[in-house]
């Protein structure tokens, strides 16, 4: 039966055979036939990983360890499956620590969520003015339900600040990783720019989306160490 006629379990088992019989590539191919579909799972972007990396395709394996890591039912195999790619790469790259703003906005992405904030400040900020019309009713107790309404209205201020900050930096930046084996970081989208660093399979980034788009083959990067340049997009893949 043509894989297009079959039901998206039916490819995905078949491609676990595949990849159980040392048949790499095909196993590849019938995967990424899911990935095409956007047939998304943990187990499919994490049996993709590894895959690449039982072909020795470092980059790629972690890229879709990576991946795999979002979903809960794999994070913890995804997790371990990175720790050991990590330590297989001929080149290491300097990391610089996240600043505490920077890391909050990636626990909120990666654990709440935009949409989930947004509707938690919006439920706060119901029950705030409940809480202050409350005071119209409740006159005896003025004195602990105004601050309290006025508390929990602040609150869903933050939250909700919160909540289209998270969003811009979701849409505006995302990681990337090298999964080729050496490329120059250049201060301008061009060839004969002015080298910034090299990198090598591997190395993460974060990419800038509203700065790369003015160049459609390049990307707009900083590395982990801290760099700013531009790297060719066919480069890297963007999680």
């Amino acid at each position: 039966m043509a894989h297009a006629q079959q039901g998206p379990q039916a490819v995905f088992d078949e491609a676990n055979n595949l990849l159980a019989q040392g048949q790499i590539n095909q196993a590849i191919s019938q995967y990424q036939q899911l990935e095409n579909q956007q047939k998304l799972a943990g187990a499919l972007f994490l049996n993709l990983g590894i895959a690449y990396q039982r072909i020795d395709s470092l980059g790629k394996a972690k890229y879709y360890y990576l991946k795999s890591a979002k979903f809960p039912e794999t994070r913890e195999q995804a997790q371990e499956a990175l720790k050991y790619v990590n330590t297989q790469f001929s080149h290491q790259s300097a990391v610089l620590p996240q600043l505490p703003w920077d890391r909050a906005t990636r626990w909120l992405q990666d654990n709440i969520g935009e949409t989930r904030l947004l509707a938690i400040g919006l439920i706060l900020f119901n029950l705030g003015i409940l809480l202050f019309i409350a005071t119209w009713f409740f006159r005896e107790l003025p004195g602990l339900i105004k601050p309290l309404s006025f508390s929990v209205l602040g609150l869903t201020v933050i939250i909700i600040a919160a909540a289209f900050y998270t969003r811009y930096v979701n849409n505006r930046y995302s990681t990337a990783v090298m999964v080729t084996q050496e490329a120059v970081v250049a201060e301008r989208p061009l060839e004969e720019a002015a080298l910034v660093s090299r990198a090598f399979e591997g190395y993460t980034f974060t990419v800038d989306h509203k700065r790369s788009k003015t160049q459609p083959k390049w990307s707009y990067v900083r590395m982990s160490n801290g760099l700013y340049g531009w790297i060719p997009s066919k480069e890297i893949l963007v999680l």
